[in-house]
């Protein structure tokens, strides 16, 4: 049920030794401690059951295992047995298909998010700018997208997923070294995934995390780690691990081929179960508690550590995602339990239908009673030229003849295969990559694929939701603990670098919204269509010249996903990057020069128009002596420009000279 994977967090706070939560006349020592998170553990263990119990079955009939109930009076998964021993029991899984069309979808939605700023004010606009960068980069550095995989993966098989988000003082670059010679990094954010197996809220009825009063996160540890992160050393206990794997065969079914999961359990060995107890801010504890209790043992008590809630308030560092949320629950929904009494009827028929075959192809017999030898005719009843030989008088062997096989076993199959498409959301052009019988036109294509689009609606909204939501938990782990002053670079406009220096007060980390249309509505050709037609319509055209020009050029490739390519080789890309360049020193205190290859209108430009933003505006009022850089370069460039067109004019008027006076010869 846990997975082991150490979280470096032994340098986020410090060890606390003593009682937690007590006063001087009645202390609350450590055994008093271990005892409430323990029992505090188990008694929501048995809350949680019938939701593990649906979880567990709904990663069995993912995997195929097909043949497993609930049992209501056990509390147990058991095997349903069949009522003969002849009876086939194979498993068709079009769940897996299903799903993983879905997560497919899903994974084109980009975990993009920007700031915007509170207020017009320059510094607003300058903390908003610097928060959507920081937003970028950490996505990067944490493969995001590589997490948001297993993250759909959860899901969709449980309806529910977390993300943790911690600082990790060991992670980041290095800035120095201790006197052990030890690397000293600078920190940085993680993000884990946490499937709900490791979830114990203090009550299933809540709708969300801010409605618990407490969490508690149980994961398995390896003793040693647990030695290596708070010091104490742990006796080790029985420990589950429960984890989607990636498969590299198709999960089978319906032309989707590989990229499935397989959900794989496994005992583990020298490990033991750590659960963090995570209480939120109350009048008796107004910073919170966190208390971490291992194999009886107390490992850490004290306040929150991470300043996560609203206005710089500690909280709970989760997010949850459900694939399908339920009223007055804390865990969603996913539509994989509404597949369930389908893929089982669908199973029933596939294998009745199997059954009629094999008695038709093997055939049946209708022996008189001792009119043949038993044993051998049994053995050699279907053998090919077999001779059967029976007593005289006795009425001979004869195969027993099957009824037709019902028309309702053809009809039936095509309306399950349907209640598949209908209560997953997948449509058969999704699923299959084929268009669906009858349908031809493209028009129409189009518009079963929106209406495949539109019944994702409701779980693309909860990951929009989720995105915002562990944004807006990341800024404000940056806010907390980035003091020292930190290089963030950027890749702008024109391939221009631009270096920014900042520090947790230069975060701005509320106004977090989601910056992507959902790609599940908008593929890359109907993205390509969508420009090809702007470009018909002359929507992209230059007004004054009334054609693309280079800029608009490499945007549209950009658009339709054939690269900025051409920039590289474009000339007037690169005296645009030049300028801007040139608009940074001057920004910056220094003078550029200008030269004499420099295209001079293209410059102006570039420094007219720098000079009607507001970073411009904010810092020539700070220090006016950049307009009158900016001014001198705008007047070298006309001067320069002045001086080439008297030199060509000059060049004109002796070429006319020298025509003059060879027709006067």
């Amino acid at each position: 049920m846990l997975e082991s994977i150490t979280t470096p967090i032994k340098n986020a706070f410090s060890k606390v030794k003593n009682a937690f939560g007590g006063t001087e006349d009645k202390p609350v020592f450590d055994d008093e401690l271990v005892k409430m998170v323990n029992d505090e553990f188990v008694r929501r263990q048995q809350e949680r059951r019938p939701h593990e119990l649906q979880w567990r079955l709904n990663l069995a009939f993912y995997e195929g295992n097909q043949f497993l109930d609930i049992n209501t009076a056990t509390m147990a998964l058991e095997e349903q047995p069949t009522m003969f021993n002849w009876q086939v029991k194979e498993a068709y899984n079009h769940i897996a298909p299903n799903i993983e069309t879905r997560i497919s979808k899903m994974k084109r939605i980009r975990p993009v998010c920007k700031v915007t700023p509170g207020t017009g004010e320059p510094a607003d606009i300058r903390k908003a700018k610097i928060s959507g960068m920081l937003l970028k980069n950490t996505y990067s550095d944490q493969e995001v997208k590589d997490k948001m995989e297993e993250t759909y993966a959860w899901m969709e098989t449980c309806g529910t997923v977390f993300w943790k988000q911690i600082w990790n003082p060991d992670i980041g670059q290095v800035i120095a070294t201790d006197e052990e010679g030890n690397p000293i990094h600078e920190g940085d954010i993680e993000i884990i995934v946490v499937p709900p197996q490791e979830i114990y809220p203090d009550s299933s009825y809540r709708t969300n995390i801010k409605a618990c009063k407490s969490i508690i996160h149980a994961r398995a540890y390896h003793i040693n780690d647990t030695k290596s992160i708070w010091g104490v050393d742990v006796k080790s206990e029985d420990a589950s691990v429960q984890a989607l794997q990636a498969t590299m065969n198709g999960m089978g079914g319906l032309g989707y081929g590989q990229g499935g999961f397989m959900y794989s359990t496994a005992k583990l060995k020298d490990h033991a179960i750590v659960k963090e107890y995570n209480e939120l801010p109350s009048k008796e504890y107004p910073e919170g508690r966190l208390i971490i209790v291992c194999s009886g043992t107390l490992l850490y008590a004290g306040p929150l550590p991470f300043q996560v809630g609203d206005d710089g308030t500690v909280g709970i560092p989760f997010t949850k995602l459900d694939c399908l949320k339920r009223p007055g629950m804390f865990w969603g929904k996913t539509v994989l339990e509404r597949l369930i009494p389908v893929q089982r009827a669908y199973n029933s028929l596939r294998n009745r239908k199997t059954e009629y075959l094999n008695r038709a192809a093997i055939g049946q017999w209708a022996v008189e009673e001792g009119s043949v030898d038993d044993v051998d005719f049994e053995e050699n009843a279907g053998a090919p030229g077999a001779i059967h030989v029976y007593q005289r008088g006795s009425q001979a062997p004869s195969m027993i003849r099957n009824e037709p096989l019902p028309n309702a076993f053809e009809t039936e199959e095509p309306l399950l295969l349907q209640g598949f498409s209908i209560l997953s959301g997948v449509s058969e052009i999704s699923r299959s990559s084929q268009a669906p019988s009858g349908v031809k036109s493209g028009v129409a294509l189009g518009i079963v694929q929106e209406q495949d689009d539109t019944r994702l609606s409701n779980t693309a909204d909860n990951i929009e939701r989720f995105i915002v939501q562990a944004g807006k938990m990341t800024l404000r782990l940056l806010k907390q603990h980035v003091k020292m002053p930190r290089a963030l670079k950027k890749v702008g406009k024109n391939n221009m670098v631009e270096v920014i220096d900042w520090t947790g007060m230069d975060i701005h980390a509320d106004d977090v919204e989601f910056d992507s249309i959902a790609a599940n509505i908008d593929s890359p050709s109907q993205r390509r269509q969508m420009v090809f037609d702007l470009m018909e319509s002359g929507l992209l055209l230059n007004p004054d010249t009334q054609r693309i020009d280079a800029e608009t050029r490499s945007k549209i490739l950009e658009m339709i996903e054939f690269g900025d390519w051409e920039s590289a080789d474009d000339t007037d890309q690169l005296h645009i990057s030049k300028a801007e360049r040139e608009n940074k020193q001057m920004m910056e205190g220094s003078l550029p020069t200008a030269r004499n290859f420099d295209n001079h209108i293209l410059h102006i430009s570039r420094h007219q128009k720098y000079r009607l933003t507001v970073d411009y505006e904010e810092m020539v009022t700070q220090n006016p002596q950049i307009d009158v850089m900016f001014e001198q370069m705008v007047n070298m460039h006309l001067a320069m420009m002045q001086q080439a067109v008297q030199q060509q004019m000059m060049e004109q008027a002796a070429m006319a000279g020298q025509g003059e006076q060879q027709q006067a010869v």
